[in-house]
């Protein structure tokens, strides 16, 4: 079946949690980073696993940043002395180990490697290593090492890894997520797809953590599916962009109490322009700091159900290479 390495490892993300829960990954990281301020940098999905992490630095009073690894070279000057976090799957991607050449020129305080490899050239490089321990990821398209990543950043954000709150939380959310997908998941988001399958581009909008987890799913719709997404935030939506929603496009939206009046304020213009409206809310209901690894792994579903619908293998998609995850 198309896209069988893709389900199996979207599938292997409730053991990735559970594994990550009872290790001292979090913990190892909360003290790599210490009390200085993290730049957390990444390209694609590692990217918007940034960019989430520094909102939830910022929720909790601490300064961070995130900064697209191809863009390094051009902002490396403002980061002199910071605590690097790359951020990579493979701890292959270029244009990270290329941020890294720019960034040490600065005496980083520290350069700290998320990665699912640590043999790669980036754990090489790194003062300090983190294994995701997320297992080998076949199908070019991320999904257990993204969520696992998204996951220990979440933890360590208060900057206590040895938080066991935090860790019965995460095991929490890795049974709610095995239940989900032995009940409705997949069924729920190929009903989702049948209903955008028509459409001929995606918008994906949310408010606060989900901005960044609405780029992600646009990227995973788009490099699964070969159909166009784009990630917004659902204020900055409004302001003009609701004038390309028409009956040929689709829309998705991340809602949770926080987000709930922004989105659906777009939401409802959509329906009036006879869009295709889907929601990823924040159901399977676990609490904590956790529920945004839920709409990343719906995300991940929607993708594939895109792409199975399409006739598309999105193990393997046209014109991309496993070493640029």
């Amino acid at each position: 079946m198309n896209g069988a390495q893709f389900e199996a490892e979207i599938r292997e993300q409730p053991a990735v949690w559970s594994r990550l829960a009872g290790s001292d990954a979090a913990r190892d990281l909360a003290a790599a980073i210490g009390t200085n301020d993290p730049l957390f940098i990444g390209s694609g999905s590692s990217l918007f696993v940034a960019q989430l992490a520094t909102l939830a630095w910022r929720r909790r009073g601490r300064r961070a940043d995130a900064l697209a690894a191809s863009e390094a070279r051009f902002q490396a000057s403002a980061h002199r002395g910071s605590c690097v976090v790359a951020l990579s799957q493979s701890g292959r991607t270029a244009d990270v180990l290329h941020a890294l050449d720019a960034l040490d020129a600065l005496e980083p305080a520290r350069t700290i490697a998320l990665t699912n490899d640590v043999a790669s050239p980036l754990a090489a490089r790194a003062d300090v290593t983190i294994p995701l321990d997320a297992g080998p990821e076949r199908a070019v398209p991320s999904s257990k090492s993204v969520t696992a990543m998204a996951a220990l950043l979440l933890w360590t954000a208060s900057g206590a890894g040895d938080d066991d709150d935090a860790a019965a939380e995460l095991y929490a959310a890795s049974i709610a997520l095995a239940t989900w997908f032995d009940d409705d998941a997949f069924a729920g988001m190929d009903r989702a797809a049948e209903m955008l399958e028509p459409a001929r581009s995606i918008v994906v909008i949310g408010a606060g953590y989900g901005v960044p987890v609405a780029a992600e799913i646009a990227l995973k719709i788009k490099e699964a599916s070969y159909r166009h997404a784009e990630g917004f935030a659902a204020g900055e939506f409004r302001h003009g962009s609701t004038a390309i929603l028409d009956a040929g496009r689709g829309i998705v939206g991340i809602v949770d109490a926080w987000s709930r009046d922004s989105v659906g304020a777009v939401l409802d213009v959509a329906r009036e322009a006879q869009t295709a409206v889907v929601t990823i809310d924040d159901a399977p209901a676990v609490g904590g700091r956790f529920g945004p690894l839920f709409w990343i792994a719906a995300g991940q579903l929607l993708a594939l159900a895109l792409a199975r619908r399409a006739g598309i293998d999105s193990d393997a998609p046209r014109g991309l290479r496993k070493f640029l995850a």
